[in-house]
């Protein structure tokens, strides 16, 4: 029986496949808890209950968090590693649970052979449901209209969601719109570098053509897109002037900082210390490395991170990012660079409140007025503090785009609440193991 394909269609069936995951997860679980830990812990009947649904709540929040159960839209491998990680965090906190409550004497060997059983079935699970999904739902037909065109974005689809999108045919906008009848032969229209009126029309096409759209936004679309709607008379408008935080939400903010750099300060201490020995054995140079950044309305600050390159690595005085294979990298600085530990000694400059746990990536007073050249609003980023970790860094890379950087780091200012921080800082975890957010910009 063939289905036709709509967007109710494919919500249903994503729904369908994310329940059935969770369920047969759920129901090793409930194999694990009756045959390792049953009769640790005296519970009541509903005791049971709520510990089995505490688990299903956490396991629906970790895949949320790590876009677990966007099938559809990440690759497979991608998908795995989210549900994998999900695994881990939801049963680590379900074992402390357990651990606290018989007083530290429970057997910690059977969590980590369910773990690992219940990661090898989750693999297997994802590899079936995604053939099924993409053999009942192949590739979308896709069309990519551009005002000015942009090969990088055709080139990140055919990379990382080519399982989702077939780009069948890119195309001015203008010739689009001669024979926008056309756009009926495509089941999805990828909109690139379009004028606001430009956009306007093609909207309005492809929603009377009832034909899903993607628009690459510009400034213009994340300002308005944060805009609430508010009523002047009998007249709709949409108010825009969330600007950033609240007072409160920086008063808030601030003392979770404060906390956050404490306690990782201490809990990596002995990681602090074995990477400073390190970079000192290797060349005899200074540990740290200080450098001018911009914070919260440009102010300057010195940045201490990990010396990853080597000494000289500026020494005509020019700033300069890292590039693909950059040779001014040292051994030690490759691989605390891949694991991000270079960051680490950024905890200090939270505490003394230059930067924030959260906030857009610091950047170099020179390298700002050069991109200001190419990207005029670069500074708008300048409205929070500047952040160890941020929106962009968890869903952009290094070497993302200077414009999607801006439109990531507006994205969180306008967008901004306390729920977001904590969902970007535990999708920070999920970037540390991914290669491709370390990748050094092109040459």
């Amino acid at each position: 029986m063939k289905i036709r394909r709509t967007e109710r269609t494919e919500i249903t069936a994503r729904f369908l496949i994310n329940l059935s995951i969770i369920l047969v997860l759920f129901l090793f679980f409930i194999y694990m808890y009756f045959n390792y830990y049953y009769g640790e812990v005296i519970y009541y009947f509903w005791g049971h209950v709520i510990y089995m649904a505490v688990y299903v709540i956490l396991l629906i929040t970790f895949n949320s968090i790590f876009g677990g159960f966007d099938i559809g839209f990440a690759t497979t491998s991608d998908l795995i590693f989210s549900q994998s990680l999900s695994l881990v965090f939801s049963n680590a906190v379900i074992f402390f649970i357990f651990w606290v409550l018989t007083k530290g004497t429970i057997d910690i060997r059977p969590f980590f052979s369910y773990l690992a059983a219940n990661i090898v079935l989750d693999v297997l699970l994802n590899i079936l449901f995604n053939k099924i999904y993409y053999g009942v739902f192949p590739p979308k037909k896709t069309i990519m209209v551009y005002e000015r065109e942009d090969e990088s974005i055709y080139e990140r689809i055919l990379k990382y969601q080519a399982n989702s999108y077939d780009i069948q045919k890119t195309e001015p906008y203008a010739e689009v719109m001669k024979h926008f009848g056309e756009l009926k032969d495509y089941e999805c229209i990828v909109a690139v570098g379009l004028y606001p009126d430009q956009k306007n029309r093609i909207a309005k096409t492809c929603y009377e053509l009832r034909k899903s759209l993607y628009i690459v936004p510009g400034i213009y679309d994340v300002i308005m897109n944060s805009g609430r709607k508010v009523y002047l008379v009998d007249t709709p408008v949409f108010k825009v002037n969330n600007f950033g935080p609240s007072q409160l939400e920086k008063i808030v903010k601030r003392f979770f900082d404060i906390v956050f750099a404490l306690a990782f300060l201490i809990l990596t201490s002995p990681i602090l210390l074995i990477t400073a020995l390190a970079i000192k054995l290797q060349d005899r140079g200074p540990v740290f490395y200080k450098q001018v950044r911009l914070t919260e309305y440009g102010r300057p600050f010195q940045i201490i991170k990990f010396r990853s390159m080597r000494v000289d690595a500026e020494k005509d005085g020019k700033a300069q990012l890292a590039k693909e294979h950059d040779d001014r990298i040292t051994k030690v600085g490759r691989f605390i660079r891949s694991c991000r530990i270079d960051e680490l000694p950024q905890l200090i400059n939270i505490l003394t409140g230059d930067m924030s746990v959260v906030g857009p990536r610091p950047e170099r007073p020179e390298l700002i007025e050069k991109i200001k050249e190419e990207v005029p609003e670069f500074d708008y980023r300048l409205g929070v503090k500047a952040g160890l970790t941020g929106y962009a860094q968890v869903y952009g890379k290094y070497n993302t785009r200077l414009k999607d950087k801006l439109l990531f780091d507006l994205i969180y200012i306008e967008q901004f609440s306390l729920l977001m921080d904590l969902r970007i800082i535990f999708m920070t975890f999920k970037i540390l193991f991914k290669k491709e957010s370390t990748e050094g910009v092109s040459e």
